[in-house]
C-alpha cells in the first residue's frame, strides 16, 4: 500500500501538530485498507459499525506502534507532544465517522476509554528495534479475532501479514515525514 508521506518541496517546516495530523492520516488509511484486505480474505463484516470496531482496533495498535517508533528519533517531552498530538487527531476522526455512520451522539468518550485501556494493554508488550514482538502481534491478533468470531485464523492473518505491513507502511510513512 501506498501513502503519501512527503510534504511539498516547497513546504516550511512543519510542527509536530501538523506532522501528528499528517501521521493519524497514515494511520487512517492503514486501517481502512486493513479492514478491506480482511474482507477480500473472507472475513464477514456484518455493518460499518462493525467496521469501525475493526477500523478502532487498528488505530488503537498504530498509535501505540508509533509511540514506540518515536521513542528511539524524539526527545522525551516531545515525544509525549507529538503522541498526543495524534491520539486527539485520532479521536476526532474516530468519532467523526462513527458520528457519520450511526448518527449524532457523543462517542469520544468511549473511544478515549477505550485507547486507554489498549496503551495500558500494549505498555507490558514487547516492541524493540523498530519490530514489534511476539506478544505485541499476538495481542493485536487476538483482539481483531474477536472481533470476527467466525474466522479462528484471523488472528494468524493479521500476526504474519496485516500487522508486519501495517507497521512497515506506518515505519516509511514516519520517516519520510521527519525527514
Amino acid at each position: 500500500m501506498r501513502v503519501n508521506s512527503r510534504w511539498n518541496a516547497r513546504a516550511k517546516s512543519q510542527s509536530l501538530v501538523e506532522i501528528a495530523g499528517a501521521v493519524s492520516f497514515i494511520c487512517w488509511k492503514i486501517a481502512t485498507n486493513a479492514v478491506l484486505e480482511l474482507e477480500n480474505q473472507g472475513c464477514q463484516t456484518t455493518s460499518n459499525a462493525h467496521r469501525l470496531q475493526i477500523i478502532g482496533e487498528f488505530m488503537a495498535f498504530l498509535l501505540q506502534v508509533t509511540d514506540r517508533l518515536s521513542y528511539e528519533t524524539l526527545a522525551t517531552e516531545n515525544r509525549q507532544s507529538f503522541i498526543t498530538a495524534l491520539a486527539q487527531r485520532m479521536i476526532d476522526t474516530y468519532t467523526d465517522n462513527q458520528r457519520d455512520v450511526l448518527g449524532p451522539g457523543e462517542y469520544r468518550a468511549s473511544f478515549i476509554h477505550f485507547l486507554n485501556q489498549r496503551i495500558n494493554d500494549y505498555s507490558e508488550l514487547s516492541f524493540q528495534h523498530g519490530e514489534a514482538g511476539f506478544d505485541f502481534l499476538r495481542y493485536f491478533g487476538e483482539q481483531v479475532e474477536a472481533l470476527l468470531k467466525e474466522k479462528p485464523y484471523v488472528s494468524q492473518q493479521v500476526m504474519s501479514v496485516a500487522g508486519p505491513q501495517a507497521i512497515k507502511t506506518l515505519a516509511k510513512g514516519l520517516q519520510d515525514l521527519f525527514e
